[in-house]
């Protein structure tokens, strides 16, 4: 017993000194130290002892929150602020989710507030009546939802937000409800003209029930109105019959059996094709002659990304004579981020030429499954300009087998000559080619 105690004396002081040199990597201009640091304190290797060192790591940590930090360290701060389990350190999480709607700060967000008190309930109901923006209503409404307890699923239940964003949301959320009376709320939700809301209602009944009926809102009402019981939410949530791992949301929840892949495709479509990656980019040409074509390409493009799975990566790359993605890295295809794409598109300048290689080998370098190609002209800029060279070069960097699929947006007042090289492309490229001729 004596030694026991003087083990606990001496290992003490060990303890502090780590605790503090950490609080001063993280106050240090040595990016690799500090993030090394933050890493600690998110996956708690690193644990404050008393009151006080708990205010001194708040203080710290939430720094990191600003916008002057990327995104995995704004993500990694939350989860260490979650760590601390104290009420202000909740309440410093909330205040900052109403102004940081990355993806991956969302994520971080849903893990932290899993583990959190069920009586934050009261406030993060109050936060999403009070929210004017959909987005902000819908990144408490998933707070909301990975919060414990039976009274935030009753709150959940009730809010249902009229705004697509954060219905879909809500809806994303009822994948965890235990109770059977998210049922009949998420089947109304399959008569919905929104993709996103008809996306996220399949993804918490596969869920909620174990079923894989696909993308096909008649077979989920037949089920539903001819059900005999509905699998308990703990065995689906549990992995009985081998589910494991992720789950509808991308961030560690569990997953059932039907969800790993979606066996059969719960995706929407861009053009008629179906969108069936895991990790997809859509290249979009906003050159001048697509003027007049971009409200038929911006809806396409809308409806598909809304459709896409929460299990799914996204990114948007834009081109004429130059080449930028939206984000440069792939976002995950939740709610919150699939309304941030809506509202960038009518902010985007429409200028000349055609640079349609470089955007292409721009999304090939995101190694994605799927690229969908849409254009209106012959290539004019860029690295490659003549068609068998565009072909050859993607020959060569397309060595994991991305399909690409491509489509000609054409007006009978201009020429199709571009039509060719698109079509090559996809059909050297394992994907199919569209028409649309607009008059």
């Amino acid at each position: 017993m004596l030694r026991l105690a003087l083990l606990a004396l001496f290992a003490a002081p060990a303890a502090g000194q780590d605790f503090d040199k950490a609080l001063r990597s993280l106050k240090g201009d040595d990016r690799e130290r500090r993030r090394e640091a933050l890493d600690a304190f998110a996956k708690g290797d690193l644990a404050p002892a008393t009151a006080y060192q708990r205010d001194r790591a708040l203080e710290t940590l939430r720094r990191f929150l600003s916008d002057r930090f990327p995104g995995d360290d704004r993500a990694q701060a939350f989860r260490a602020i979650g760590r601390l389990a104290t009420d202000r350190g909740y309440a410093v999480l909330l205040d900052r989710l109403a102004s940081d709607p990355d993806d991956r700060v969302l994520e971080a967000a849903a893990e932290v507030f899993r583990t959190a008190p069920g009586a934050l309930a009261d406030d993060t109901t109050r936060r999403i009546e009070e929210a004017e923006d959909p987005i902000v209503r819908a990144a408490f409404v998933r707070v909301l939802g990975a919060l414990p307890g039976t009274e935030a699923r009753t709150r959940l239940r009730a809010a249902m937000p009229d705004h697509w964003c954060p219905r879909a949301a809500a809806a994303h959320a009822l994948s965890r409800d235990k109770s059977e009376d998210a049922l009949p709320l998420l089947v109304h939700l399959l008569d919905s003209d929104d993709p996103a809301l008809v996306t996220a209602a399949i993804e918490s009944l596969s869920a909620l029930t174990r079923k894989d009926l696909g993308r096909d809102p008649a077979a989920w009402k037949a089920w539903f109105e001819t059900r005999d019981k509905v699998a308990p939410i703990e065995e689906a949530l549990a992995g009985k019959e081998g589910g494991a791992g992720g789950g509808p949301w991308p961030d560690g929840e569990p997953r059932t059996t039907a969800q790993p892949s979606f066996r059969k495709t719960i995706g929407g479509t861009y053009f008629g094709i179906p969108v069936t990656g895991g990790k997809v980019a859509f290249v979009c040409d906003v050159s001048g002659s697509m003027r007049y074509k971009l409200e038929l390409a911006y809806d396409q493009l809308s409806r598909a990304v809304k459709a896409l799975p929460s299990t799914s990566r996204f990114e948007v790359v834009f081109f004429n004579e130059h080449v930028w993605p939206w984000r440069g890295r792939l976002s995950r295809a939740d709610p919150v981020t699939k309304e941030l794409l809506l509202r960038h598109l009518p902010t985007i300048e429409v200028k000349n030429y055609t640079n349609l290689f470089d955007a292409i080998e721009t999304a090939l370098a995101l190694e994605v499954e799927e690229i969908f190609v849409i254009s209106d002209g012959e290539p004019n800029r860029g690295r490659k300009q003549f068609p068998d060279e565009i072909l050859l070069e993607l020959k060569r960097l397309n060595t994991k087998g991305t399909r690409i699929h491509t489509v000609s947006v054409i007006r009978t007042v201009d020429g199709d000559e571009h039509v060719s090289v698109l079509k090559r492309i996809a059909d050297e490229n394992g994907g199919q080619h569209i028409e649309r001729t607009l008059r």
